[in-house]
C-alpha cells in the first residue's frame, strides 16, 4: 500500500471505533453498514496516484473478510465466497479452478454490474481470472511461456529490457488482447496485442513537459485547480494521445486528450 494512516488490526476496540472516528462521514456510514452484526477488525488507508480508498477487515459468523470503500463512501469491492455466489459464477469458477485450489474471490461494483475476480493456487504459482455477473469469463492471467514462441518473441521484443511483470488476457465482442505490463527504471508501460501477436497500442507514463504544447496547455486548463495525479501517452494505430487523471473537489476524474489538445473523452460531470 501506498500509505497506511491506520494499520490496527489488532487493536483494541476502543482505539479502532477512534480510528473510524476519524474516517469522512460517507466512509463511516457504509463501513458500518457493511459490517453489520459483525466484528470490524481493521482499517487501512490507501492513497494510490492520489486516489484515496480504505481496506477494511472484519469477522462476520465466523468468517474474516474484507471489503475496500472509496472516499466518497462507495462500496468499491468485497471479499466473498463461493457458496454466496449465483449459480452461473460457481459453475464457471468451478470449471475453471478444476484441480487447482480456490483462493480468494472479490466481488467489485462495476457500472455494468458485478465483476468476480478470482485467484487460484495450482503448480506452485498463482494467477486470477474474472467473471462476470452472467458468469462469463472475461479475463484470465497467463504466463509468457503460454504462449505460441513467435508471441514470446514478438513480447519480448517490445519488452526490451524492461522486466515482464504480468500478462492479462482479455476477452470482449471485438475479439482476444493480451496486456503485458513491463516495468523499467522504475515505470510501468502497458503493451497491447492483438490475439496473432501483433502490436495494437502501448501506453506509458509521461511528464507533463514531455507532452506536445497544445496537448499541454489542455491538460493544464483540465487540471486548473486541482492536481493532475496520473498521466500516460497511449499509442494506437499511429496516433497519440493522453490519458490524464485530475484530482478536483475530493475526487479523481479521467479524460484523454489529443496530441492537438482536443478532449476525445472525458468521464467528468
Amino acid at each position: 500500500m501506498a500509505a497506511c494512516a491506520f494499520s490496527i488490526s489488532a487493536a483494541p476496540p476502543l482505539r479502532l471505533e477512534q480510528a473510524l472516528e476519524r474516517l469522512p462521514a460517507p466512509v463511516q456510514k457504509t463501513i458500518r453498514a457493511q459490517v453489520a452484526d459483525g466484528r470490524l477488525r481493521g482499517i487501512d488507508e490507501d492513497n494510490e496516484e492520489g486516489r484515496v480508498s480504505y481496506d477494511i477487515e472484519m469477522v462476520r459468523q465466523g468468517r474474516v473478510r474484507g471489503f475496500t470503500v472509496g472516499e466518497d463512501g462507495s462500496l468499491l469491492d468485497e471479499e466473498v465466497f463461493l457458496g454466496e455466489l449465483p449459480p452461473a459464477v460457481r459453475q464457471t469458477i468451478r470449471k475453471k479452478v478444476s484441480g487447482a485450489t480456490l483462493g480468494e474471490i472479490d466481488r467489485s461494483m462495476e457500472s455494468d454490474g458485478a465483476s468476480y475476480e478470482v485467484e487460484i493456487i495450482g503448480g506452485g504459482t498463482n494467477r486470477s481470472f474474472t467473471v462476470n455477473a452472467s458468469g462469463k469469463l472475461t479475463d484470465e492471467e497467463v504466463f509468457l511461456a503460454e504462449l505460441p514462441q513467435d508471441f514470446q518473441a514478438a513480447v519480448r521484443k517490445e519488452a526490451g529490457a524492461g522486466s515482464i511483470d504480468e500478462i492479462t488476457r482479455s476477452f470482449d465482442d471485438d475479439g482476444t488482447v493480451y496486456d503485458v505490463d513491463v516495468i523499467e527504471n522504475g515505470r510501468t508501460r502497458t503493451l497491447t496485442f492483438n490475439a496473432n501477436g501483433v502490436l495494437a497500442s502501448k501506453s506509458e507514463d509521461v511528464a507533463l513537459p514531455a507532452v506536445p504544447e497544445a496537448a499541454q496547455k489542455q491538460i493544464q486548463t483540465l487540471s486548473a485547480g486541482g492536481k493532475l495525479v496520473a498521466l500516460s501517452k497511449v499509442t494506437e494505430n499511429g496516433a497519440v494521445s493522453f490519458d490524464v487523471d485530475v484530482r478536483q473537489d475530493g475526487k479523481v476524474k479521467s479524460f484523454t486528450v489529443a496530441d492537438d489538445g482536443t478532449v476525445v473523452s472525458s468521464d467528468a460531470k
